[in-house]
């Protein structure tokens, strides 16, 4: 991946990974590949939103500190 994508950007595409996996005549190779594709997002998005809770903490504790 050259660019980070940013929140937005990630939810967008597991919406549309949602939307792919919601079809009625997807086909086996496609729905494990959206599937796996998913996941990767989830994991993604996971990350991201604990990296935004970590500085948020950090911000939390400077603020406290001053």
């Amino acid at each position: 991946m050259s660019a980070k994508k940013d929140y937005r950007a990630m939810s967008e595409e597991l919406e549309s990974v949602l939307v792919t996996l919601q079809q009625d005549d997807l086909d086996v190779d496609t729905a494990m590949a959206a599937y796996a594709q998913g996941l990767k997002l989830v994991k993604e998005l996971e990350a991201y939103l604990q990296q935004a809770e970590n500085t948020v903490a950090k911000l939390r504790a400077e603020a406290k500190g001053e």
